[in-house]
């Protein structure tokens, strides 16, 4: 299951998400079984937006650049089940928007012996009584072992009633494609994700009990997300071991073949009862920036994650966890 342990400075933590589509039946250990996956092909039909090359042009043309060797997280938050990256937002809004580009995107996620892990990239929303978060739900799109598709998922904290599912992931498999995603509060305690897709306009929609927030935004901060995640299966340390150890699970798990590059997250957006219309998502409305792992883990000769970044409203997202990159 996709976990957040956020203990962040006063401002900002994370966790968790949302609903649509037709349920997939089963318990929700079932994305965490690693056994091997159906490898279907999308037939898609040639984008003229963007190419790989014209990402690498962004990547030498970026304003900036993090990585896990030379940025240290402001406060111990985040997404500790793999390598990572997140902007937070402050509290004050109730809804965002992006651009994400799946379609370039390389992913390799299966290991030599048939195991894998799973890639994400999402919207959150938290939920804050006073200064610190009381609940939180992530929405977006997942690729995990029961799929070779991308398709949406929530996972949630607290649920609004002991009937409603807290993890949920949509049967309807979406081809590799970019994306327009927007996710918005649809009154107290409901929050949408939509995607449309722009080569075949595919689209899936995600409607979700977010319980506690509000829908003016007076109470909630936005997040984007992207990740690796380990399964229980992975969890082991370079003997083989069992293991809890994110630095140890992340090192047995590196020159094995496992990256997801050239993700390309841009026009995002956050909107407010006063901007309605949306505002750029630029640095100055960043709350909080976050890698997995960052500078302070030790142990690591190479970086797993990198971000270039475009003054906080678009990012190119590298998760490589092999020394040797590009192979």
């Amino acid at each position: 299951m996709k976990k957040f342990l956020c203990v962040c400075l006063a401002a900002l933590c994370a966790c968790l998400a949302a609903c649509g589509g037709e349920e997939v039946s089963g318990p929700e250990e079932s994305i965490q079984s690693s056994a091997p996956e159906s490898m279907e092909e999308s037939s898609m039909e040639s984008s003229e937006e963007i190419s790989v090359d014209v990402i690498g042009e962004l990547r030498d043309s970026a304003e900036g650049m993090i990585d896990s060797l030379n940025y240290t997280n402001n406060g111990r938050m985040g997404d500790l089940d793999g390598t990572a990256f997140a902007i937070y937002s402050p509290i004050g809004y109730n809804g965002a928007s992006a651009t994400i580009d799946l379609k370039n995107a390389q992913l390799q996620r299966i290991l030599p012996d048939g195991r894998f892990i799973n890639a994400y990239a999402f919207f959150g929303v938290d939920v804050y009584s006073g200064e610190w978060w009381q609940n939180c739900v992530d929405v977006g799109f997942c690729r995990s072992g029961q799929t070779g598709r991308w398709h949406l998922f929530y996972n949630m904290y607290e649920p609004l009633n002991e009937d409603t599912r807290t993890w949920y992931e949509s049967s309807v498999n979406l081809p590799d494609d970019i994306y327009d995603m927007t996710f918005a509060m649809e009154g107290d305690q409901y929050v949408r994700l939509t995607v449309t897709g722009r080569n075949r306009g595919r689209t899936d929609t995600v409607l979700v009990e977010v319980k506690g927030a509000k829908a003016d935004g007076s109470n909630t901060a936005f997040l984007f997300n992207a990740a690796l995640d380990y399964p229980p299966d992975t969890m082991v340390d370079r003997e083989g071991n069992p293991c809890n150890d994110f630095v140890e699970i992340t090192l047995a798990c590196t020159d094995l073949g496992l990256y997801f590059r050239n993700l390309y997250v841009s026009d995002l957006k956050l909107y407010s009862t006063g901007k309605p219309e949306g505002e750029v998502w630029t640095s100055d409305l960043i709350q909080s920036t976050g890698i997995w792992p960052d500078q302070s883990y030790k142990g690591f000769d190479y970086a797993p994650t990198t971000v270039y970044t475009f003054d906080g409203s678009a990012f190119v997202i590298d998760f490589d966890m092999n020394r040797k990159k590009g192979e």
